[in-house]
């Protein structure tokens, strides 16, 4: 379950987004929202690899 998590939240945050109508309006928007999630998921990612959840 731990595992999940994250991405369930991850998942929901991005439904609220879209919902909401928060998207930004302007390419140069975009683009920031979709660098922060890309490293947002690199470094959960990052953090998984270092300290995966099944030895804890």
């Amino acid at each position: 379950m731990l595992y999940w998590l994250p991405r369930l939240c991850l998942v929901l945050l991005a439904g609220a987004v879209i919902v909401f109508g928060l998207v930004p309006q302007t390419s140069e928007g975009v683009a920031y929202t979709l660098l922060i999630i890309i490293l947002g998921l690199g470094l959960l990612s990052l953090t998984l690899h270092i300290f995966p959840p099944e030895k804890h």
